[in-house]
């Protein structure tokens, strides 16, 4: 209980900052261990590597997906319990959710037994970027469990008073990478094989220093049997549904894109993209850091009936993510050449495209983190419904209608400027969402 009476009563700027700060890490970390793969990648293998890995991301996105689905649905019903004074069965909530997350993981591992060449092709996979991006996913489909059961356990264990372990986790487990993507691709010549040992060993690495947690007993919150028992499944489920569609929604939005941009520019385009979308990913992450970093807090002070300490949390959370957005764009568009040479040089067949990608494209950022702030109060209060409004729309219905519709009259510039006019078109939704919410909840106090 003391890790409970110091979100509802400490000083909250400082306990915001506690978490802020290891969320935007250990979210950093998910992001690091799929850009090594890219930098190496575009250096060892080239154009054709980064098609075949940009082919291969989206299987990331159901990684991490599930991975959020399980933990932050389990993790922000704990807080809310907790919050409530209604601990009694938060030891199941955490045993339900790894529980679920392994069973997930095991199924995913029986597509790459039976179904990984049609994967492949699904995907978008022929002629040389077939094989290699068989090579990638099948790799990465052995480790399903350990990616899974990675990211719900590192929720949990932030939740569970422990930020810093989670960071590290994630940190140290891409910094693994990464050695090992130098080690197998470009010093033993392992190609894309290689690369994707080294990203399964990220979440193995990730999964010993979370131990640690459990292992010295700084954990509230421990496995139990459950006797057959499955209730309250359900609101894990609703809880963790809009991270879950956002972030597999991103590997569909992905495969979308690459199809249109084969179709306008061929594997140039699609290799353009794949710069793009993981300097994308590294906002993205960091925004996400932030959405995560405040819902223990707003979960727990919800649940104790707090309003004004939860909503100053959000507005620190928005303030946040604002300054942060402005910041990735100015980089964007003063810099677009030093970040494309991160992955690539000496291609001047992709480098314009690049270009300009970046100074449109990064204008997303600018709504991208207010979005993820909004969803993520919304979603910490167990406001299923009106969370799955914006996930949907931010994630899949507005991004495939536009990514569809605006390259046929702009080219593929219409690609770049779907990410863009999406944030915009969200973020007037979710402040309506928003204050709809806050104007329900003023009037219940009343």
């Amino acid at each position: 209980m003391a890790k409970t009476d110091e979100m509802i009563y400490g000083d909250l700027k400082r306990i915001f900052f506690h978490y802020l700060i290891p969320s935007i890490g250990g979210m950093l970390g998910t992001s690091l261990y799929v850009l090594g793969d890219t930098m190496i990648v575009g250096r060892g293998l080239g154009a054709e590597g980064l098609a075949a890995l940009n082919i291969s991301i989206p299987l990331i996105n159901v990684f991490n997906g599930f991975g959020l689905l399980f933990g932050i649905g389990g993790s922000t019903a704990l807080s809310v319990d907790r919050g409530k004074g209604e601990t009694h069965g938060i030891n199941r909530i955490f045993t339900k959710s790894m529980l679920l997350s392994a069973m997930t993981g095991i199924i995913l591992t029986l597509l790459r037994i039976f179904f990984l060449d049609d994967l492949v092709r699904i995907l978008g996979g022929e002629g040389q970027t077939f094989y290699m991006s068989r090579d990638y996913l099948g790799i990465l489909l052995s480790f399903s469990i350990f990616f899974l059961c990675n990211t719900t356990l590192m929720i949990f264990v932030r939740n569970d008073g422990s930020p810093n372990i989670a960071m590290a986790s994630m940190l140290i487990g891409s910094v693994v990478n990464v050695i090992l993507d130098y080690v197998f691709i470009i010093k033993l010549n392992w190609g894309m094989w290689g690369g994707a040992l080294a990203t399964g060993f990220s979440p193995v690495i990730g999964l010993i220093i979370l131990s640690v947690h459990f292992i010295k007993k700084k954990n509230s919150i421990k496995l139990e049997p459950l006797k057959g028992s499955f209730g309250k499944v359900k609101r894990l489920i609703k809880n963790g549904v809009p991270s879950w569609i956002v972030e597999c929604s991103a590997g569909l939005v992905i495969f979308s894109f690459n199809q249109v941009l084969l179709g306008i520019s061929g594997e140039k385009g699609v290799a353009a993209y794949s710069i793009i979308a993981n300097l994308s990913l590294i906002a993205t992450a960091i925004f996400t850091g932030v959405g995560q970093g405040i819902q223990p807090i707003i979960s727990v002070n919800y649940g104790a009936e707090n309003p004004k300490r939860f909503l100053k949390t959000v507005e620190m959370g928005i303030f946040t993510s604002l300054l942060l957005g402005i910041l990735f764009y100015l980089i964007g568009f003063l810099f677009p050449e030093q970040l494309i040479g991160i992955f690539i040089r000496n291609n001047p067949d992709i480098i314009p495209i690049t270009t300009t990608g970046i100074r449109i494209y990064f204008l997303s950022f600018l709504c991208m983190g207010v979005n993820i702030v909004l969803t993520s109060y919304i979603q910490s209060k167990e406001e299923a419904k009106a969370s799955l409004i914006i996930s949907l729309l931010r994630g899949l219905i507005l991004v495939l209608l536009l990514v569809n519709l605006l390259p046929k009259w702009i080219g593929i510039k219409g690609v770049w400027w779907t990410l863009p006019l999406t944030e915009f078109l969200t973020l007037f939704i979710s402040f309506f969402l928003f204050s709809k919410i806050r104007r329900v909840w003023d009037f219940m106090r009343i």
